[in-house]
């Protein structure tokens, strides 16, 4: 992944490995390498949580005992994991950054789960799956670096008729936000639609829009920014030496203060999506 994309999958859309060590302040570190020293070691790579992925999969019915599940954009594959314990399906793990791939490879054999979780280096506009492939197709937190409505658009096929799409995404809660928050989300080239909005794209995409439910602010505060500020304090030191680099920590951590002073504005909506039986 390249560090323009994946500085796109920032604002708690940035979507995750571990073990990562702090260099000495003198190092001087490349932009991939702050990437992963950072992301690879939170528990997640963007806002969300267990008791969230729970609920969305179990507000799915009519599934097979054994259903195929795809997770586009897993990152280390909190997610995957999850998805793992709560059903007794196959999962294939994508993500473009191998290093986050190596991280679901390394839990899956602790897990003892191979024979059920594999993953794919793919690039989400290009899945290389044959239509009507899963029963389920998942995706927290990464459909934005495609845009909701082609994202839709580019899954939907890969989806059997009948199968779900579970898709998280970053949503307006109220109409016409701040100024600051909106100059905030233009420099990422963030245009934030309300769940009204989405509904229609979901609509227009041919789905059907079963339910929806907003990620608490637990999701983002305690399982993604928080962590994410211990870190941000942990790495000042390498980056001492470049204005480049701590810009770049300065930006992820104005982020979690403009979430704290917006999130009753902006945050995570679920969309629980059907393909029909006849499209």
């Amino acid at each position: 992944m390249a560090w323009n994309e994946m500085m796109d999958r920032s604002i708690g859309i940035l979507p995750t490995a571990t073990h990562s060590r702090i260099p000495h302040k003198e190092y001087r570190m490349t932009q991939d390498e702050l990437f992963y020293l950072l992301f690879g070691s939170l528990p997640r790579q963007g806002p969300g949580c267990t008791a969230a992925t729970r609920r969305a999969w179990k507000s799915l019915s009519s599934l097979p005992d054994r259903p195929r599940i795809l997770d586009v954009g897993c990152g280390t594959g909190t997610q995957t994991r999850d998805l793992a314990r709560l059903s007794a399906g196959s999962i294939i793990a994508v993500d473009n950054y191998r290093p986050f791939l190596r991280s679901v490879l390394e839990w899956v054999a602790r897990e003892g789960a191979r024979t059920r979780v594999c993953t794919l280096r793919a690039s989400m506009d290009a899945l290389p799956f044959r239509n009507e492939a899963f029963d389920v197709i998942w995706s927290e937190g990464a459909i934005d670096i495609m845009g909701f409505a082609k994202g839709l658009a580019a899954w939907k096929p890969l989806c059997r008729r009948g199968g779900y799409l579970v898709i998280s995404d970053l949503t307006l809660f109220q109409s016409e936000p701040p100024a600051e928050l909106l100059d905030f989300l233009k420099a990422y080239n963030v245009t934030l639609r309300t769940e009204e909005e989405k509904a229609g794209e979901i609509r227009d995409a041919g789905l059907l829009l079963l339910s929806t439910f907003r990620l608490d602010e637990a999701g983002w505060l305690e399982h993604f920014y928080e962590p994410m500020a211990e870190k941000i304090a942990a790495l000042r030191p390498a980056v001492v030496s470049s204005p480049e680099r701590a810009a770049v920590l300065d930006s992820l951590a104005r982020e979690g203060e403009m979430y704290r002073k917006f999130r009753k504005w902006y945050g995570y909506t679920f969309y629980m999506i059907q393909r029909p039986d006849h499209d």
